[in-house]
């Protein structure tokens, strides 16, 4: 016996199927019966709402819901094999669930239905986000078997604690896919080689996840792709050369994860590419010189990884670079002077190696520079910087835990615990890094709310332990780019 919401499906069914809309034309304006019906499929396991078939009967024209969008497309002719405009017939084409659409989005037990997605064949667009809290969901192959969801171009699943198992093999199928971000989630297993046949693919994000394996060698096919994001995983192995064969890359970030080796040269063929974040891996050096060909990179961050080598000389190649972290890298040597063609760096992080020597004084002529951590390294002598600098910089300039390195004492009031070159005295402060107590929260605060604005502000708080807060900035830089995309 079917149940009550059942029947009423069947009802709500039956009188749109009679019910019509007249177009500016006078022509007759409808949707496909078996379309409505795999959307309301879809709604009825998603939403805590029984009458919200009832409340849309005609999404598409007189009761539209937010979340959903249709479009008057071309059909193709059976007789003909030709694309036949019919402007009388509707599509499904993008579904989305969010917060800034109801909260919460989703109910309890929601799931996703294959068989009302079955019904969709237009469906462009699949967003969800903050939707799977409780019950427990996977991404099943039935999903995307029998070429549904074949004109799928954006699939965003996003911040769902309980969706958990691994990728699908068969998403690799979907060839219209341009953007596929299955980030904070609760996803395992491997990255599937068949991703990597999605040519039209040009944002990759399985950020946020319990990953493991490596980079495929296969990733080198996704010519299109802008966007790359594997961070906070378990992925490990050496980096692909095939890196080098993705010449639209805009956006590297691996970080937080198990990746071991050296960084292939052929990185340095991806001239577009403005941030690279390889930070808290087991990379080791030497860095190679060819990377000097990042000549559009704004973002370096390298921090924690045992590179344990003098500061690489490509740097002064990168005219555009904005931030550059070694932080806990095993530096050895000086900070060498090409650091000076760097008129565009804002912030600069040297802290916690094994620098040695005096700070050259172009550091305090740097135009635009606004954060400085020197802190915990073996660095002697002057720092011979201007008040107008400091009075830039301030709170902001960290060069605690040299013994030998001083400040001049008319600054003192300006700068974190620094030494007086009038009295030498010591430090009373710890072995703190980052840019000292207060600032350091704030920074935390800053990187823990990062990416919260990627893919409609869904993400929960980034537990990141040391950085700087241009990482918000840059997704949000990010952020613009793939909606200018869809």
């Amino acid at each position: 016996m079917a149940s009550s919401s059942s029947l009423i499906l069947l009802l709500v069914l039956l009188h749109v199927l009679m019910v019509f809309n007249v177009g500016d034309g006078g022509e007759m304006v409808s949707m496909e019966d078996g379309e409505l019906l795999g959307l309301f499929e879809v709604m009825g396991s998603l939403l805590d709402d029984p009458t919200w078939a009832q409340m849309h009967p005609q999404p598409c024209t007189d009761t539209p819901w937010p979340g959903v969008q249709c479009e008057l497309m071309a059909q193709e002719d059976g007789e003909k094999g030709s694309q036949d405009y019919n402007p009388t017939i509707f599509h499904v084409t993008k579904i989305h669930i969010g917060t800034d659409i109801l909260t919460p989005p989703c109910k309890p037990n929601a799931s996703l239905s294959s068989t009302g997605l079955m019904k969709l064949p237009y469906l462009k667009t699949l967003s969800l986000f903050n939707c799977f809290n409780v019950t427990p969901v996977s991404l099943t192959s039935s999903l995307f078997e029998n070429n549904s969801l074949s004109s799928l171009e954006h699939l965003a699943l996003v911040s769902n604690p309980s969706l958990h198992g691994s990728i699908p093999s068969i998403l690799g199928y979907l060839q219209s896919l341009r953007v596929l971000s299955l980030s904070q989630n609760k996803l395992t297993g491997e990255i599937p080689q068949e991703i990597c046949g999605l040519v039209n693919l040009q944002q990759l994000d399985l950020s946020y996840n319990h990953l493991t394996g490596s980079v495929p060698q296969e990733i080198g096919k996704l010519k299109s792709l802008t966007i790359f994001d594997l961070s906070y995983n378990m992925i490990g192995g050496q980096l692909p050369s095939s890196f080098g064969q993705l010449q639209s890359l805009q956006k590297i970030d691996l970080g937080f994860n198990n990746i071991t080796g050296r960084v292939p040269q052929e990185v340095g063929n991806l001239s577009k590419l403005v941030l690279f974040d390889l930070s808290q891996n087991f990379l080791t050096g030497p860095l190679p010189e060819s990377l000097s060909g990042l000549k559009e990179l704004e973002y370096l961050v390298m921090q924690d990884n045992p590179i344990n080598t003098g500061m690489p000389l490509f740097i002064g190649s990168l005219g555009r670079l904005k931030v550059l972290s070694f932080s806990r890298c095993g530096l050895i040597g000086h900070i060498v002077t090409y650091l000076s063609i760097l008129k565009n760096l804002t912030a600069l992080s040297l802290d916690n190696n094994s620098l040695n020597g005096t700070v050259p004084s172009y550091i305090g002529s740097l135009p635009n520079l606004e954060q400085l951590n020197l802190s915990q390294n073996q660095l002697s002598g002057e720092l011979l910087v201007s008040q107008e600098f400091i009075n830039r910089i301030g709170m902001r300039l960290d060069i605690r835990g040299n013994n030998g390195l001083c400040i001049k004492n008319n600054t003192l009031s300006e700068v974190k615990n620094p030494i007086s070159c009038v009295s030498s005295r010591s430090r009373t402060s710890g072995n703190k890094s980052s840019w000292g107590d207060q600032e350091e929260d704030v920074h935390k605060d800053e990187c823990g709310n990062m990416n919260s604005n990627l893919y409609q502000s869904n993400w929960s708080p980034k537990n990141h332990h040391h950085g700087y807060g241009f990482r918000l900035g840059l997704d949000q830089m990010f952020l613009v780019m793939i909606f200018l995309l869809l």
